[in-house]
């Protein structure tokens, strides 16, 4: 009896193990955000780490960005939502021996609205940024970094593109120093290959000035609106990200991969 239990138990695992080998892997799937987070602006939820390729640093980012109450009809939908992030300027001091030297912290809400192609989000966020391990070491003092803006984003969205436009302000900031208004531009352009999208964006800050351009391409495992892994290559020129060094220009390239939502 004792047997013939064990030989049962046997062809059930096998079974089991057959099944697993046979079953089809891919990505889990969810229906994305109203909005899609932009690609190639800095100022948004992210997961993941870069390489800069300039200097023995990484860039980790941290946080995401959830829409909480829909409001959905044949012709429209209208979504509320939470944004909680930061990215991390990270040194790295030898094999896992890493010290954080700047930090940059946003949280607040967000509302989107989508209709057909065209889409729009509304933004209100706190922002505060500070340096950490390595402050004494550095020739620049941390000094108070903190406000709150609201941006406001505008898209069109086709088989392969994403257009966008905007503006954003700061309505409260310290220090008085920093740029209070400017308009944002870019550009989507990604391709599905069946499980795979291949993808290309930049993002333009400007007013008097162009005060910041970032582009980004590279390969993503899962659809284009949709949780998945997008490993990319990134070049940027413009003021610093991190705003312990917002009147700093910087120009940087990075090697990343990206974990989206």
């Amino acid at each position: 009896m004792v047997l013939r239990e064990q030989g049962i138990f046997r062809i059930l695992f096998i079974l089991s193990f057959v099944s697993v080998l046979s079953a089809q892997v891919k990505v889990v799937e969810s229906s994305g955000l109203n909005f899609k987070c932009l690609t190639a602006s800095f100022y948004e939820p992210k997961m993941g780490v870069m390489k800069y390729l300039d200097r023995n640093s990484l860039k980790v980012d941290i946080g995401n960005s959830l829409d909480l109450i829909e409001v959905k009809n044949k012709n429209y939908s209208i979504s509320f939502g939470a944004d909680f992030f930061a990215y991390v300027l990270v040194n790295n001091h030898g094999f896992l021996i890493l010290r954080v030297e700047a930090i940059d912290g946003f949280f607040g809400g967000n509302m989107s609205v989508r209709k057909g192609n065209f889409s729009s989000r509304l933004r209100i966020l706190h922002h505060s940024a500070h340096l950490v391990d390595e402050y004494g070491e550095l020739d620049r003092k941390p000094f108070p970094f903190t406000g709150e803006f609201a941006d406001l984003i505008f898209a069109f969205t086709d088989k392969f593109y994403r257009l966008y436009g905007g503006l954003s302000y700061m309505f409260r900031i310290k220090p008085s120093d920093v740029r209070k208004f400017y308009f944002q531009s870019g550009l989507e352009l990604f391709k599905d290959l069946d499980s795979f999208v291949f993808i290309f964006a930049y993002d333009v800050k400007f007013i008097d000035e162009i005060l910041s351009f970032n582009s980004t391409a590279g390969v993503k495992l899962g659809r284009w609106n949709s949780r998945g892994v997008l490993i990319y290559f990134m070049f940027y020129d413009g003021f610093d990200i991190y705003g312990q060094y917002f009147n700093l220009k910087r120009k940087f390239t990075g090697l990343g991969c990206s974990f989206e939502f």
